[in-house]
């Protein structure tokens, strides 16, 4: 069978990989490179990453492409500092507290609303509908919650708008466990409610995954996806974003794909010399109305150490989102600018960097709104035998979820 893959981004360079094992494959990318969203530069000998920093090591399809492609000895973890994580909260920076037990005596949240967290098991029943992640959290563990932890979870995932995301297609995990188990306390009982694995990427950057795929399979660079000619092919697998696959079809399948949209994020590296007045964790995210304008900051050299050498600290800060799409119109000196602004009242003080850099993305990371559930029903009637839909504006937008979907798929 001769099946088209449209997109080199990491679903569809890994469901060419596996493809090919049974079919003549090609894929075609009109860019001159491959990856996607996925892209390692060195900067000032830093290694950074303009999109995701890794993936969560609890997917065994993952790790099984990354053994395939014998890249298993290359893996790296993060740090055990990168599981602090703090939250801008109230003009100050506030350490979440990694264990349940440990909520009561946080200051993540005033006490008030951390009370009114305990209450959750009590919460009153979900109404009928698609409901929105701020409804949801707002109804089961309070609005307190909702506008700063829930807030901040959503924009360091989706850099969306907790009001317009739909909790079951977002976040099923935390409806499953509503629905299986009543309450979120019961049902993550032993298990919490944070990420379930560690953090792990390559050693050189996610490039080298993409590159050691892109070597592997058959691939077109420069080729615009318009000049391919479907009739060619018993099937065509399309892996573009929701916005960029609608603009090749027309009809309801176009108008469909169109209800689909994506935050655009822009990405901000900056180097500094050592010593830099800040913790080894994670980073921290600034939730809406909080008084800043980025969305957090990732303390990339603290979670991978090899990403900088010796004497440097390299941050990324996240700026834009669904609720902030105008941050992109700004200039790169005015986004630096806004930047030092907002780290300088995080942090207390400002230090120059010695390189900064934007790196944006027009169609960043999709969003899974309210009504989302229903545009996937009506695709999947709408979307004729010979063509499939996939790649992170439909079912997930992790690595992980972009690589299970195309391990899984049968063409």
């Amino acid at each position: 069978m001769r099946i088209a893959v449209l997109g080199a981004g990491v679903t569809g360079l890994a469901i060419a990989h596996r493809l090919a094992r049974d079919h003549d494959v090609t894929v075609f990318e009109a860019r001159d490179r491959a990856g996607g969203n996925i892209r390692t530069e060195e900067i000032d000998a830093c290694r950074v990453e303009w999109g995701p920093n890794g993936w969560l090591d609890d997917e065994p399809r993952t790790l099984d492409l990354v053994r395939s492609l014998g890249l298993e000895p290359r893996l790296v973890r993060a740090r055990e500092a990168a599981a602090r994580r703090y939250v801008w909260r109230a003009g100050k920076l506030r350490l979440l507290p990694t264990k349940p037990q440990r909520f009561l005596a946080s200051d993540c949240l005033p006490l008030r609303a951390r009370l009114r967290v305990l209450l959750e098991p009590f919460a009153r029943e979900a109404p009928n509908g698609d409901e929105s992640v701020f409804d949801f959290a707002a109804r089961r563990i309070g609005k307190g919650a909702a506008e700063v932890l829930v807030d901040a979870f959503v924009t360091g995932v989706y850099a969306g708008d907790p009001h317009r995301l739909s909790v079951k297609s977002a976040f099923p995990r935390l409806k499953a466990l509503e629905s299986e188990h009543g309450s979120l306390w019961k049902g993550a009982r032993g298990k919490g409610f944070g990420p379930r694995g560690t953090l792990t990427s390559v050693d050189h950057g996610l490039q080298v995954l993409v590159d050691e795929l892109a070597r592997r399979v058959d691939l077109k660079l420069k080729t615009p996806w318009e000049q391919i000619e479907p009739r060619e092919f018993d099937r065509v697998v399309c892996t573009l974003p929701a916005s960029v696959a609608a603009d090749l079809t027309d009809g309801l399948l176009g108008r469909l794909l169109r209800q689909i949209p994506a935050a655009p994020v822009a990405v901000v590296p900056l180097v500094f010399d050592e010593p830099l007045d800040v913790p080894e964790a994670f980073g921290f995210l600034a939730p809406r109305g909080q008084g800043l304008r980025i969305l957090g900051a990732l303390y990339d050299s603290s979670i991978f150490p090899h990403r900088a050498p010796a004497g440097l600290r390299l941050v990324r800060v996240m700026v834009g989102g669904r609720r902030d799409p105008e941050a992109l119109d700004l200039e790169n000196d005015a986004l630096i600018e806004t930047v030092a602004r907002d780290l300088r009242q995080a942090w207390g003080f400002w230090k120059e960097p010695r390189s900064a850099r934007v790196i944006r993305h027009t169609i960043g990371i999709a969003q899974y709104e309210r009504g989302h559930a229903e545009v996937l029903a009506r695709l999947a009637k709408a979307t004729p035998p010979w063509l499939r839909l996939l790649g992170s504006s439909y079912g997930g937008v992790s690595i992980n979820a972009c690589v299970k979907e195309a391990l899984e798929v049968a063409v």
